[in-house]
């Protein structure tokens, strides 16, 4: 019997499912039932979202206050962030004062001072026009009268022109020279660092003892004269206390 039934259902007509008309055929495949109840309940969920919302926009104290409207606000009835207010710290700035102590900071900075003034005593840095300025030959006479200026005065420099101007050419080595030079702006450049570097750590030292003076017990808070920046730090003014 069962075998009979197997073959009887050969001859049974394919049930296909009805597929969309010819003149609904831009609209796509025929929608199924299946499809109908997962868009019913995506809709159904969608309104249940909505009227929540409304009954929750409708019972909303008007004075009401949250903290995340200080950085945010309204623009054309719709919520926008408002951009955060750019640091006074770099990251080199906040690490230092982060995990080191004033101390350590102005340990580096006079290690550091002290080999800015090794390199520029190295390199003749000092201000030379100044001092020749300053400078002045005297000559005086056979009865020890001090001679005019313009008898006995001569300019550093124009001394110095003169010598190099008497100097033969063929002591002059342009490979040296060039060597010299390159040895030069390489100290020049290390010397740049390193003030730099004394910069940071007296911009760093600064603002740390700022943050040490504001965590001393007062009576008034300090006045904030001017706000501090990336390259310097803030300015306050605090209250006289008479010392007893």
């Amino acid at each position: 019997m069962s075998s009979w039934k197997k073959a009887s259902k050969a001859n049974q007509k394919i049930h296909r499912e009805r597929h969309q008309p010819e003149s609904r055929a831009h609209l796509g495949l025929l929608e199924k039932k299946k499809d109908y109840i997962r868009r019913a309940k995506d809709f159904h969920q969608k309104e249940k979202v909505l009227k929540k919302l409304k009954r929750h926009a409708l019972d909303r104290n008007p004075d009401e206050f949250y903290y995340h409207m200080i950085n945010s606000k309204l623009k054309d009835g719709k919520h926008v962030e408002k951009k955060a207010p750019e640091s006074e710290d770099t990251k080199q700035q906040m690490l230092l004062m982060e995990n080191k102590s004033i101390n350590y900071v102005n340990m580096k900075r006079t290690i550091e001072r002290k080999k800015i003034d090794r390199l520029q005593a190295g390199l003749h840095l000092v201000d030379i026009a100044s001092n020749m300025s300053s400078r002045r030959h005297v000559k005086f006479d056979a009865d020890g009268n001090e001679l005019p200026v313009d008898e006995s005065h001569e300019s550093s420099s124009e001394r110095q022109r003169e010598q190099i101007a008497k100097m033969p050419l063929h002591k002059i080595d342009e490979k040296a020279i060039e060597r010299l030079h390159k040895l030069k702006m390489i100290e020049y450049n290390k010397l740049a660092r390193r003030i730099d570097r004394h910069k940071q750590l007296s911009i760093i030292q600064e603002k740390m003892e700022v943050q040490r003076a504001l965590k001393k017990p007062s009576y008034e808070k300090p006045k904030l004269v001017k706000q501090g920046t990336k390259d310097e730090a803030p300015i306050y003014k605090w209250k006289y206390e008479r010392k007893r």
